[in-house]
């Protein structure tokens, strides 16, 4: 499977070369790059596809303390359907150790790919301004 995305590729046609060896750094950061725009997405968003995305933060507010495994599950979704070269995926909740309102999630998953499967971790929070972010 290709380490860039399509429109990444069509975008900068040189990552696109044949036989070029993508390295394990540049499948995590288009994967990250994918992850961020997943997460910066809200559900009914995008005409042409309107399951993309995200719950809105905003509709989630008033269900706490269900809202955590609700967005869990909207994000978990999200990956699974939106980001093919990452499986297992596994998404847990990180509570908060300053007692802020961020919501915190963890995300494990492996990179199918080249030579085998390789794990990777990201990070994804949600401060109280509803603004999300992947790292």
């Amino acid at each position: 499977m290709a380490g860039h995305t399509l429109l990444t590729r069509i975008r900068h046609p040189e990552l696109a070369i044949a036989r070029r060896q993508v390295s394990d750094s540049e499948i995590r950061d288009s994967i990250l790059d994918n992850l961020r725009g997943i997460c910066s997405t809200r559900n009914g968003s995008t005409p042409a596809c309107p399951e993309y995305g995200l719950v809105d933060v905003s509709e989630l507010i008033h269900n706490f303390p269900d809202a955590i495994a609700m967005m869990a599950r909207s994000i978990r979704n999200s990956i699974t359907r939106y980001e093919p070269r990452l499986t297992n995926v596994v998404l847990k909740h990180v509570p908060s150790e300053t007692g802020d309102l961020t919501l915190r999630y963890e995300i494990i998953g492996q990179v199918v790919g080249g030579d085998g499967r390789n794990k990777v971790r990201f990070e994804t929070h949600i401060d109280p301004s509803r603004k999300i972010g992947v790292d």
